[in-house]
């Protein structure tokens, strides 16, 4: 499922990079009860004009019913890598 859902994002100019994390132990309430999880992470490098495409192909292909979608804001970074993120997720004309 997670290279699916980062080819996806890719392929569709959503994400200009996704690294996917895996063996991530999670522990959650769900349904009233502790869950304890083996899940992946992805992390998406993408832009805020493309947030709602990024959460919109996840809960579509996700099969959690409340997957974990969240969002950080860059404060700094490398310019040259945040602007090849703009550049890479522009639509293709």
């Amino acid at each position: 499922m997670a290279n699916k859902l980062s080819k996806i994002l890719l392929e569709n100019r959503i994400a200009a990079c996704v690294n996917i994390i895996k063996n991530v132990n999670s522990l959650y309430w769900w349904k009233e009860s502790i869950e304890n999880s083996s899940e992946i992470i992805l992390l998406i490098k993408t832009t805020d004009e493309k947030y709602q495409e990024v959460e919109d192909l996840i809960k579509k292909n996700h099969p959690y019913e409340i997957p974990e979608i969240i969002a950080f804001d860059i404060k700094k970074g490398f310019s040259k890598y945040l602007k090849w993120i703009e550049d890479e997720t522009r639509s293709l004309p």
